[in-house]
């Protein structure tokens, strides 16, 4: 048997193998460099890449005047005092600018301050404005000293807004509205206003547009009310829109509304139990005369004081209400539009 054959190099060969240097590999070009010409390619090379440029921070203080005053507003008059006008001089320059307080809206719903301390607070907002409040808001804490001093150092007020007042305003209306004479809305919401004050108004507030006066349901049905909304029809012929929730009248003061009040164009009835439309055809006329009415029947869904009277069902008083809002809920609209 012959020997196997060693598949091996010779000693010679060895040796060369070992001294053999292997060639470094070309890099490899990349894609772009292969397919673009000469001078490309020169200027890929070349190409060094751009520092990127740090992003430069805002500067809240650096906002012009009155965006930092919109801004402001939204955080509401307690905040503004307490914490905003701290945070700088330029906030607090622009919170002393008497432009920042000709809108107030002060709520004792929205913090845990007492009436008292509400009040010290207006008054500083009221001597703040220099005379140049235009609208302002006061709801759960005014009385007739407050009433009184915003009236003698606002004699531009357009909106006076009152809701849930502290105590009895009727001594005070009459002085109060003689200088309110650019006063085009007041809004009461559980706050009462006497006839008297109505002719008051009616002889100083020539501009007088917009009037809500909004109680509570009446808490005996065999309780009428005439004087005020009999003053509406004599003395505030320029109207056009009227709120009167929860009043006693009749129809016969609702007649007196609808003969004096001709430029009326939004008339809110919403409990009024003793107005009777249905019967007399008063509805008609409402719809013929006035463009947009609520009549005492609708839902006061959507009302900004919605009456709360859970009682009313229970005591049997107002059968067929609705808890909520002690309306029947028969009717779902909130207007009833002319001609529709």
């Amino acid at each position: 048997m012959l020997p196997p054959i060693k598949l091996c190099a010779s000693k010679s060969d060895g040796q060369k193998a070992k001294n053999h240097k292997s060639v470094p590999k070309e890099k490899m070009k990349s894609p772009i460099l292969l397919c673009a010409s000469k001078l490309d390619r020169q200027k890929a090379r070349n190409h060094k890449p751009v520092p990127k440029v740090k992003e430069s921070t805002r500067n809240w203080l650096d906002l012009p005047s009155d965006l930092a005053v919109n801004i402001l507003h939204r955080v509401g008059v307690i905040d503004i005092l307490e914490n905003a006008q701290k945070v700088c001089t330029t906030w607090h320059k622009i919170c002393k600018e008497p432009a920042m307080w000709r809108v107030v809206h002060m709520d004792t719903a929205l913090g845990s301050l007492t009436r008292s301390q509400l009040q010290k607070i207006c008054k500083n907002v009221v001597d703040r404005n220099q005379r140049q409040l235009a609208d302002i808001s006061l709801l759960g804490f005014c009385n007739n000293v407050l009433l009184k001093y915003i009236a003698e150092r606002s004699s531009h007020l357009r909106r006076l807004e009152i809701s849930r007042c502290y105590g009895n305003l009727n001594q005070t209306w009459t002085k109060a509205l003689k200088k309110f004479s650019s006063l085009e809305e007041l809004s009461l919401h559980k706050t009462e206003i006497s006839a008297e004050a109505i002719e008051t108004l009616g002889r100083h507030c020539p501009l007088l547009k917009i009037l809500k006066v909004n109680l509570d349901p009446p808490q005996f049905l065999n309780k009428t009310r005439e004087n005020l909304s009999i003053a509406i029809g004599k003395n505030l012929h320029e109207l056009r829109h009227l709120e009167l929730i929860g009043n006693g009248m009749t129809n016969i003061g609702l007649e007196a509304i609808l003969d004096g009040c001709r430029h009326l164009e939004a008339l809110d009835l919403h409990i009024c139990f003793y107005v009777s439309l249905k019967s007399t055809g008063l509805w008609k006329r409402c719809l013929r005369q006035i463009k947009y009415v609520k009549f005492p029947e609708n839902c006061l869904d959507g009302c900004p004081y919605k009456v709360e009277n859970d009682n009313a069902s229970k005591d049997g008083q107002y059968p067929n209400l609705c808890r909520t809002c002690a309306l029947t809920a028969t009717e779902p609209s909130l207007y009833l539009r002319r001609h529709q």
